[in-house]
């Protein structure tokens, strides 16, 4: 199915650089045409498997990993990106399956914060994440949460 072949291709890309593909690139690596790539971009979007950009279509996000610039800056190997959120920063870990560096900022003092996941484990581990917004509303407004 052409959604699946999209969707690993897209998450190939971003895990071996960093960045989100463009369409172009999704078509020659699915060996689709741009149009159907597309079409199977909009379908991944309605059933909340990546989101695109309200205004242009284009890959926003494909959790973990965000096509824009965020708080949370990923860094696997010689490769770096952008998690949504510190809870995908975590996962990014998993989704490439290396360790990680996670460079963030304290939210109420802004000073730098560096999070290393190295063999699974999270280092230090007395830090703790809080969610404002509760996981049974973030589809509501998935870009603010």
């Amino acid at each position: 199915m052409d959604d699946a072949r999209v969707r690993l291709a897209l998450y190939r890309h971003f895990a071996v650089t960093g960045a989100a593909p463009t369409r172009a690139e999704l078509a020659a690596a699915c060996e689709l045409g741009e149009p159907d790539v597309s079409a199977a971009l909009e379908r991944l979007d309605q059933g909340r498997a990546v989101v695109l950009d309200p205004r242009t279509r284009d890959v926003w996000m494909a959790m973990p990993f965000s096509a824009v610039p965020t708080d949370y800056r990923v860094h696997w190997g010689h490769v770096a990106g952008y998690a949504n959120c510190a809870w995908d920063a975590l996962g990014i870990a998993a989704a490439v399956g290396r360790d990680v560096t996670i460079t963030t900022h304290d939210p109420l003092t802004r000073e730098p914060l560096e999070v290393r996941v190295r063999d699974g484990q999270v280092v230090p581990d007395t830090l703790v994440v809080h969610f404002a917004v509760p996981a049974a509303h973030w589809w509501q407004d998935i870009g603010f949460t």
